[in-house]
């Protein structure tokens, strides 16, 4: 259950909102597909900001029952900026109050992105996921590749302490290579 591995607060489950970033791994179809799940709310902006520069593109998701949200302009805006390719999800298209067509239309004329091939969905009974899987690897850009013979360069996303592990950096690496036990200079521009 992908919603579950994704948001872990009990919040977040019981309300089927996403309060922190999460990052997680899957395969499809001989691919690896890295996904970061973000915060909807605007309080959240860095951390949204910091996962649209770590990434190829995004998935707009959209309640089909409640449209367009005020917050989803902001995030949204901030992937345009970030020159993602933008591929729209119809999500709890399985509710009674879901009104797909509408919300459709809301997408292009609020939004301005085409929502014509907008993927049908329900994360809570899996409807459609297959379709979105096959949209991140078909529509979506494959990740772009640096010089591995550079010196390291990459963009810190997130981090995290785990009371086993110690502190947990998650990035993407730009140019060069990372590797277990291997010194890191952390810097800032």
């Amino acid at each position: 259950d992908g919603a579950a591995t994704m948001d872990w607060m009990e919040q977040e489950q019981e309300r089927g909102i996403t309060i922190t970033s999460a990052a997680t791994t899957c395969h499809w179809d001989k691919h690896e597909i890295n996904i970061i799940d973000t915060p909807g709310h605007v309080d959240f902006a860095y951390e949204v900001n910091r996962s649209l520069a770590a990434c190829e593109g995004s998935l707009l998701v959209v309640d089909a029952s409640q449209g367009v949200e005020a917050q989803t302009l902001a995030n949204v805006y901030q992937a345009i900026e970030n020159e993602h390719e933008i591929v729209p999800i119809l999500n709890k298209i399985d509710l009674p109050a879901a009104e797909p067509d509408q919300v459709r239309a809301q997408i292009e004329d609020v939004v301005g992105i085409d929502a014509t091939d907008a993927i049908e969905a329900s994360a809570k009974s899996g409807f459609g996921i297959d379709d979105v899987l096959e949209a991140i690897v078909h529509r979506l850009p494959p990740p772009a590749t640096g010089d591995v013979n550079a010196p390291l360069r990459a963009l810190l996303v997130d981090s995290w302490y785990d009371v086993y592990l110690g502190v947990i950096i998650l990035v993407r690496v730009v140019d060069g290579t990372l590797k277990q036990g291997m010194p890191v200079r952390m810097m800032a521009a």
